[in-house]
């Protein structure tokens, strides 16, 4: 896709430059960058992309973000509210490479179809899961888990993978180091050498006094630092810090979103533009984001034609409710230079891929969620 122009919708920009809020306006995209936002009639120098969506009774806001994401456990999400990854050993010794290359799809397809363009995540097998990714067209951060019981799975080859195939070299697949705990001067040295984030789990103290590093603590509380809270930490979360799914029975981060006013007291705009604009920062995709001139594209189109959307709303509240709470349907996923969504469907691993996945999942299924 080269060309992409937007015509006639809902714009919920979450902008901190223009408008909050465009009714009847367009969206212009070339080469994967939105190039020109507005109201009313796009110019004329403007009207003749290659593919012209109509957004008649369309809502469109900017794809979410989770800045804590686990896929391998993907087949227990309905078991489960939370998962350990460390309770999970012999699970993970089951796994074969292959066999996390297809969860890690259907995952992310999943994530996709709710409107998650970019994620954070810490798994096993990271390579297979950047494979995934890529091929899926969602935008990650692989951060192998060092020092959190899970070590036998080669966290050091995996980053070393990462960093030689992946890191720098594919638009949508990033580098990054997760530890449990204080990070040791060996990942502090691969943190500066390779300037990839290391994000903090279960210990944040003292971490200022790391020069050169950045470090990004994870369900730390009040530490003074850029954080992500998931789950539990949620309690503790504030407006600058970013938010994340950890494992959920949806995979949804409007689950998560919709979470933060009951446990927090705080705005649901605050945790949508947490979503939106503070997570992808915290992966390194400076350029992910609100609905801006000079963004990469980031479009999730919702279709309001029909309950449950129907009648649109216009106004920054409304369609903040709508948004988070309303249930729309979304209608198609636009991110960089790829359509991942259309009508409802993925269309960058689809049907084929699905059948195959379920045929090599199957086997985990009946032995570690149904034995």
């Amino acid at each position: 896709m080269v060309k992409v122009l937007v015509t006639n919708a809902t714009l919920l920009t979450l902008s901190l430059t223009q408008k909050p809020v465009i009714s009847e306006g367009y969206v212009y995209v070339s080469n994967g960058v939105i190039h020109a936002v507005g109201e009313g009639e796009p110019p004329e120098e403007l009207r003749y992309p290659e593919l012209l969506l109509r957004g008649e009774e369309r809502v469109i806001a900017p794809g979410l973000s989770s800045a804590f994401t686990v896929v391998t456990p993907y087949i227990f999400r309905f078991s489960f509210r939370e998962i350990r990854m460390v309770d999970w050993i012999e699970y993970f010794r089951e796994l074969s490479r292959m066999d996390t290359y297809y969860i890690a799809g259907m995952a992310f397809i999943e994530m996709v179809m709710r409107g998650i363009t970019s994620a954070l995540v810490t798994d096993v097998y990271l390579d297979n899961v950047a494979r995934a990714a890529k091929d899926v067209g969602i935008y990650v951060t692989l951060a192998p888990p060092f020092n959190c019981g899970l070590d036998e799975f080669s966290p050091d080859n995996e980053l070393r993978l990462l960093l030689d195939r992946w890191h720098g070299r594919v638009a949508n697949v990033k580098a990054g180091i997760l530890t449990c705990g204080t990070p040791s001067e060996k990942l502090l040295s691969i943190s500066r050498e390779h300037s990839i984030p290391i994000y903090v789990l279960e210990g944040s103290e003292g971490l200022e006094g790391f020069k050169g590093v950045k470090l990004i603590p994870i369900n730390a509380g009040t530490s003074g630092m850029k954080s992500i809270a998931y789950g539990e930490g949620i309690k503790n979360w504030s407006e600058e810090s970013g938010l994340g799914l950890g494992v959920t029975p949806s995979y949804s981060m409007l689950e998560v979103i919709r979470k933060v006013p009951l446990l927090t007291g705080k705005h649901s705009i605050d945790a949508l533009n947490a979503a939106v604009n503070i997570n992808p920062k915290l992966l390194g995709y400076e350029r992910i984001g609100s609905i801006d001139v000079g963004n990469t594209a980031n479009l999730v189109l919702f279709n309001t034609s029909e309950p449950p959307g129907w009648p649109a709303p216009n106004k920054l509240g409304q369609l903040i409710n709508a948004v988070v709470e309303g249930g729309l349907r979304i209608e198609s996923v636009i991110l960089g230079d790829n359509v991942l969504v259309d009508s409802g469907e993925s269309i960058t691993l689809g049907y084929d891929f699905i059948v195959k996945a379920r045929k090599r999942i199957e086997p985990l299924i009946k032995k570690f969620v149904r034995g």
